[in-house]
């Protein structure tokens, strides 16, 4: 099973959009790290504590000398990275995971150094494929996602908006019918 490490700015945009239980049901092991975890506001963490207690999400912690040594060693690469987002980056390639993360600077890096590296456009196209959104509830999210995160790549959006709004989905770089 695909194992993927989320960043915090993966999963406020979720609670945002109110696709937090959603994507507690994705068919991976969903995991976050104990970092990342501090950093969500309270209210916030409520939500993330339920799929935790579930099972749904694992919080990695970071309790050895050889992981604190593994973090501090991406964080002195440079590139403006937080203490947080090199706990994801490290327990991404310790766990030959998948990171998702929105941030720029990060998913460079990483991309670079050669962790595979996703966003949160990738966890809708997997909500779409396991079928746990429909294409309508998908548009609405995205085009919702697009007023809180200016940042996205509006050209991909745009061409899975296309898409979805047929009841296509988009699959690795093609359309599926």
């Amino acid at each position: 099973m695909k194992i993927l490490i989320n960043d915090a700015n993966i999963l406020i945009d979720l609670i945002e959009l109110k696709l937090l239980q959603e994507f507690s049901l994705l068919d991976f092991e969903m995991c976050t790290t104990d970092f990342i975890l501090a950093e969500i506001e309270d209210t916030q963490e409520a939500l993330i504590a339920k799929i935790i207690e579930a099972g749904h999400l694992t919080v990695i912690p970071t309790l050895n000398d050889e992981d604190f040594d593994g973090i501090n060693g991406l964080l002195e690469i440079g590139g403006g990275l937080s203490w947080e987002d090199c706990s994801t980056w490290y327990y991404s390639r310790k766990l030959g995971g998948i990171l998702v993360t929105g941030d720029g600077s990060l998913r460079k890096l990483a991309t670079a150094a050669g962790t595979e590296v996703r966003g949160i456009i990738y966890l809708f196209d997997e909500l779409l494929a396991q079928r746990i959104i429909t294409c309508e509830m998908a548009v609405e999210k995205i085009e919702q996602l697009l007023t809180i995160n200016s940042r996205l790549p509006k050209d991909a959006i745009r061409i899975r908006v296309r898409l979805w709004k047929k009841g296509r989905l988009f699959v690795d770089g093609a359309e599926e019918d």
